[in-house]
């Protein structure tokens, strides 16, 4: 099955963010992927890591981590079950050895706002057809600088307007509403115009997401579970529900229709209220040849007539061509 990637000349690309929300249960995880699926986004994300490869035996999250680990052959069962689905599988790697199992089986890699200035784990995916989302906390410009330097050197301008997402992230769970700073998404998209920018919410609810479409985001990525209340560990509190997840990609594609392109143009149904809306020129009364067209001989008035448009400025500086009898249509080829 060929599922396709994020094109960000499309929709929104919406990931439901998995991540360890399914506690290390395989069953609870395979539910979280149908029910993201029901939900109507586009991807799953993982997180794909052995423990002692990514933190230290005596760091406070180690057991419960543990805990939740899979085998690379039961993400790629997890893999198998999205696609089918018609989803996106997407993970990020936390170790070398899940880099290079991501890097043969995932065709989107997305890295962690705590790796981002791990360059050695992302160069393992540059200079392959690999699309790669790299959220931004704990970032500046100087940093998110030194990372597109990093990025262009070994793969070059193509990479970055072909391949690469920036999602602007606050590394904070959950992050409250003073801190998101979503105007981020405007600025990043503007200095880096070749770049495809998107955001990775931690805040609770998907107000925030909306607002984030609305700002221009081509990527939106948001914490999923299949209950708020599921147990007490962190993300399920951050994270939407499935019937919230449904409502936030309704309205995103809602923002998405009403954005439009980039451009102003004259809408299909504006062209039908031209002529009702318009005006055309009126004679007041009898107006002699060679008059200068003014406020006490002529009138403005819906609707237009073919040949009547008012083009700028009238009064003042047109004169009439020929005698106007009361009321009569001024065509604009009886000006000069």
């Amino acid at each position: 099955m060929n599922i396709p990637r994020f094109n960000p000349s499309k929709n929104i690309f919406i990931i439901a963010e998995i991540g360890n929300n399914h506690e290390g249960n395989f069953n609870i995880a395979k539910k979280l992927i149908k029910a993201a699926a029901d939900s109507g986004v586009d991807a799953v994300k993982f997180q794909t890591f052995i423990t002692k490869d990514f933190v230290s035996s005596d760091h406070p999250s180690f057991e419960r981590l543990k805990k939740f680990e899979f085998t690379h052959q039961q993400f790629l069962e997890l893999k198998r079950f999205a696609n089918k689905k018609n989803l996106n599988f997407i993970s990020t790697p936390l170790d070398f050895k899940s880099a290079s199992f991501l890097k043969r089986n995932c065709k989107i890699i997305k890295i962690a706002s705590g790796d981002n200035n791990f360059y050695d784990l992302i160069n393992i995916f540059l200079n392959y057809n690999k699309q790669l989302v790299i959220s931004t906390g704990m970032m500046n410009n100087n940093t998110i600088n030194d990372l597109i330097k990093f990025i262009k050197k070994k793969s070059g301008n193509k990479f970055l307007k072909k391949n690469l997402c920036l999602l602007h992230c606050i590394s904070s769970y959950p992050a409250e509403d003073n801190s998101l700073n979503l105007m981020s998404i405007k600025y990043l998209s503007d200095k880096y115009k070749d770049i495809n920018i998107g955001y990775s919410d931690h805040s609770v609810g998907y107000d925030a997401c909306i607002t984030a479409a609305a700002l221009g985001a081509k990527i939106i990525e948001k914490h999923f579970t299949l209950s708020n209340n599921f147990s007490n560990f962190r993300d399920h509190k951050l994270s939407l529900n499935p019937a919230d997840m449904k409502i936030m990609v309704k309205k995103i594609r809602k923002v998405e229709v009403q954005l439009g392109k980039y451009e102003k143009i004259i809408g299909k149904t504006e062209k039908k209220l031209i002529p009702l809306t318009r005006r055309s020129m009126i004679a007041k009364k009898s107006t002699n040849k060679n008059q200068l067209m003014t406020v006490y001989n002529t009138s403005f008035l819906r609707p237009q007539h073919k040949g009547s448009e008012i083009k700028n400025e009238i009064l003042n500086i047109k004169k009439t061509m020929k005698k106007l009898n009361p009321k009569e249509l001024i065509k604009n080829k009886f000006l000069f």
